[in-house]
């Protein structure tokens, strides 16, 4: 008997802790809502202007002020802030080092701590395939995207996401 009820505290204890998974507030040691010169007191991060080449990678992001870091493992981490404020954070996995299988680890390795997404979907964005797994809790977002060549991981503060896109709006109907 004792076995048995150790047999299901297993099956169901996880499933339990996973489904009640707070998301972090921000990413690694940069918190929603730090400032600029709050990053640059944690690491070396250059400002990133959109140019003819790569520039930042949420191409469609309306004035954006955004830095950004590479780490030694090939990864560039961006930073996006919205009036001073930090509110996104892109992860980019370039494909030369990053592939398909990795893409499945990160969702594998997400999963053990936040359990299964919730949200799971694949969009056509200018003729690229992109497929998404997406969770969110009451503050965060975190979306783990694969497609145009490169693997995604983007979190972001809903709260002040929806303060800009609400603020944008009101800029456009004026």
């Amino acid at each position: 008997m004792h076995r048995l009820i150790v047999i299901i505290a297993v099956l169901i204890f996880p499933s339990l802790a996973a489904a009640g998974a707070v998301l972090p507030n921000g990413y690694e040691q940069a918190g929603w809502g730090i400032s600029v010169a709050e990053l640059k007191k944690q690491v070396e991060v250059d400002r990133v202007e959109m140019t003819d080449e790569f520039g930042y990678a949420e191409h469609l992001e309306e004035d954006p002020e955004v830095y950004s870091r590479i780490t030694p493992k090939h990864e560039r981490i961006e930073y996006y802030f919205y009036q001073g404020r930090l509110y996104k954070v892109f992860v980019i996995y370039d494909r030369i080092f990053f592939h398909t299988r990795f893409y499945e680890g990160l969702i594998e390795e997400m999963t053990k701590s936040f359990g299964p997404p919730p949200k799971t979907y694949q969009e056509e964005f200018f003729g690229l395939s992109i497929q998404h797994a997406r969770w969110e809790d009451a503050a965060s977002v975190l979306d783990l995207r694969k497609g145009a060549g490169f693997i995604y991981q983007v979190r972001i503060d809903k709260a002040a996401d929806q303060k800009k896109t609400k603020s944008q709006t009101k800029k456009k109907s004026i």
